[in-house]
């Protein structure tokens, strides 16, 4: 896998995330005091410009009350329909 910020499985990430947060009912605003990061840089993780950290990733699902495990088999749910 290529490791650019806009190969399609990064693009597939940061929609998950910004859908997970959304259902959570937070902002990015929220969502960034949750992070202790400022409000721009959850937008520019969500626009694409930022990488997603494994952890600040682990801390994000935990701020949305979900599983990591959970958003990742979303993403490789979509993934293997995508293929077939």
């Amino acid at each position: 896998m290529s490791a650019s910020l806009y190969h399609v499985d990064y693009n597939d990430l940061r929609a998950l995330l910004r859908k997970v947060r959304v259902q959570a009912g937070l902002t990015q605003v929220q969502m960034a005091e949750a992070l202790s990061v400022g409000q721009s840089y959850v937008s520019k993780l969500e626009r694409g410009e930022n990488f997603v950290d494994v952890l600040l990733y682990a801390r994000w699902c935990q701020a949305c009350g979900t599983k990591p495990g959970a958003v990742l088999d979303e993403l490789f749910d979509r993934d293997r329909e995508s293929r077939n």
